[in-house]
């Protein structure tokens, strides 16, 4: 199965998601329709979420597309990046998120590793501008989520 890329605007949950068929992520809608119904239940009393960049890949080997998320928690001055992998389960999504360190820039996703290039804050960096490259790996392990790096 081909990754699709798109770009828009270790705690692991578990939550299974359901879909109407319509809304499953054979291709580029219908994972933007699994992303917003997502992002849209996801309670939050400082601010909101915003999508990041998303990857439609068969993770597990089961050629189900599967979708890969970037997104961040929105707070006043500050988000929290987060990455959350959607399993397609039939009728259903299984939901694994993890949080992020930094500023994500690029995901990549190579079979069922996913790489995360981040920029983190420096030990003379201001708040607002990370300056250090930082690679984090994560791999699909038996249904888990397993940081590589």
């Amino acid at each position: 199965m081909r990754a699709v890329r798109w770009k828009a605007g270790i705690v692991v949950s578990i939550v299974l998601l359901a879909l109407t068929p319509a809304a499953h992520a054979l291709d580029e809608p219908g994972a933007q329709q699994v992303i917003s119904k997502f992002l849209a239940a996801q309670k939050n009393a400082q601010g909101g979420t915003m999508a990041g960049e998303h990857v439609i890949a068969d993770l597990n080997g089961d050629r189900k597309a599967d979708i890969v998320l970037i997104w961040h928690v929105l707070g006043g001055t500050s988000s929290w990046p987060k990455l959350t992998l959607f399993l397609d389960q039939g009728r259903t999504y299984r939901v694994l998120t993890t949080d992020l360190a930094g500023e994500p820039r690029r995901l990549a996703v190579n079979g069922s590793e996913i790489t995360v290039d981040s920029l983190v804050l420096g030990r003379h960096d201001p708040r607002c501008c990370p300056t250090v490259k930082k690679r984090v790996r994560f791999r699909l392990v038996g249904g888990k989520l397993k940081r590589l790096s």
